[in-house]
């Protein structure tokens, strides 16, 4: 499949919609454009309410969620996601515990990831995330970085990480940073991260790499030690991007 040539106008709605592409180095450019052709051809996208699952769909999600991988040294094409569901607007869901309908409140969402099971998009907010810099949402990293949290099992707040060291410092600073949000909110002052951050770890963790992504630089200033630890898990700095 990669010895294909990547046709030129799937270039094209990567360079539109997915505002980091035009910054990357051509090494970098090149590892996107064969991510991103692999998660088109091997997952199942499902369209929801009548939505038409077109290339720009598939696109700006495989390529928004191939920067997630620059830095690895092999290729990485999130094996364990089979299927991505893409509603046209936002999602409509109500609370389920072990298969059963616990609430008959129904929740909105932009994104939803399941452990172990689909990723869940709409898409007027991933095409807003995608080609938006700068204000820190993009549900596309934020569902991603939920399925790799989860590939240990858990969505609890921390990857897989090898590194000892790593792991110690990520606990401990996310833990601290975790509750200085739900004090800063709990006490009326100006939180240095989106709220929705203090629902949980998984959550502290999802919005964190948003950040990273979306709005490096700011987060490198709020919250220096986090952005740290999200360049070393990541091996990239995505501060590169906005330059």
């Amino acid at each position: 499949m990669l010895s294909q040539p990547f046709p030129s106008f799937w270039e094209e709605i990567i360079k539109k919609n997915v505002w980091q592409y035009s910054s990357l180095s051509p090494t970098q450019q090149q590892r996107i454009l064969q991510c991103s052709a692999i998660i088109v051809a091997e997952k199942s996208w499902e369209a929801v309410k009548g939505f038409q699952v077109t290339d720009e769909v598939k696109l700006t999600i495989s390529a928004t969620a191939a920067l997630l991988t620059l830095g690895l040294k092999e290729p990485f094409y999130f094996d364990r996601v089979s299927t991505i569901l893409v509603h046209p607007d936002l999602i409509e869901n109500r609370a389920v515990q072990q298969g059963q309908l616990v609430s008959h409140e129904t929740a909105y969402y932009s994104g939803l990831a399941w452990q172990g099971g689909p990723l869940v998009f709409s898409w007027r907010d991933a095409l807003r995330g995608a080609s938006r810099p700068g204000d820190g949402r993009n549900v596309i990293i934020h569902e991603f970085i939920h399925h790799i949290d989860g590939l240990d099992g858990e969505m609890g707040g921390m990857p897989i990480i090898s590194s000892e060291p790593l792991r110690h410092r990520w606990d401990v600073i996310f833990q601290r940073r975790f509750a200085e949000l739900n004090d800063d909110l709990d006490s009326g002052r100006e939180p240095r991260m989106d709220a929705y951050a203090a629902t949980s770890l998984a959550e502290f963790f999802a919005v964190s790499g948003e950040n990273f992504f979306d709005s490096p630089s700011r987060l490198k200033q709020k919250l220096p030690d986090v952005y740290d630890l999200l360049h070393e898990y990541f091996d990239i700095d995505p501060v590169q991007f906005e330059q």
